[in-house]
């Protein structure tokens, strides 16, 4: 049988761009992600940071060029990237990083490394930028170690979690959008989140 698994529909459903959101008491992060198999820190899209009580505006621009600027790589027909050429991409991914965060930690006062990351709400942006306008923004849960977004099985919760918009909104509905998102995060324990609900 030579019935194809990928086919055009399937592959335009499969592309995608994505950005990073994150919010701490101190700052908000924009990144943009490159797409090899996994998500990376991306070599050549926008990254940017601002204080977290930074303008709405300021957040919808950024985050359009973020997600613009993010590149998808994967390519169902050919084999997934790998040796040298994987290892040159990761090594420059990782460099780009680091360098981002110790401009976080020097900017916003930090002392060490690991508190740059403490206290932060995450919220993951997608968009299939082959099939629709749609941007989605799915709120995450603080673990241990990192963040994570609710799955299907988690009924409750799972539908209120996400904020839809469309890329063609202005930037101060992004903005709004985002930190709606951000409001729907959720942390352990006692710890607050960053961003408060927004009002009607």
């Amino acid at each position: 049988m030579n019935e194809l698994i990928y086919t055009p529909e399937r592959i335009r459903s499969l592309h995608r761009k994505s950005v990073i959101i994150t919010l701490s008491p101190k700052y908000i992060a924009l990144v943009s992600q490159e797409i090899w198999g996994g998500m990376y820190f991306s070599r050549t899209g926008w990254c940017v940071h601002a204080p977290g009580d930074t303008s709405v505006q300021w957040i919808g621009e950024n985050f359009r060029k973020a997600l613009l600027s993010s590149e998808y790589f994967d390519k169902p027909e050919l084999p997934s990237l790998k040796g040298e050429e994987h290892d040159r991409m990761q090594e420059a991914s990782n460099q780009r990083r680091l360098a981002f965060n110790d401009e976080i930690m020097r900017t916003y006062g930090y002392k060490i490394y690991k508190q740059i990351g403490d206290r932060c709400d995450v919220v993951f942006a997608s968009w299939h930028d082959l099939v629709d306008d749609f941007v989605t923004l799915a709120a995450s849960k603080r673990r241990a170690g990192g963040h994570s977004a609710w799955g299907p099985m988690d009924k409750k919760k799972y539908a209120s979690t996400r904020v839809t918009v469309p890329l063609s909104a202005s930037d101060e509905e992004l903005g709004l959008a985002i930190r709606d998102a951000l409001s729907r995060c959720e942390a352990p324990g006692r710890q607050k989140i960053n961003s408060p609900v927004l009002s009607d």
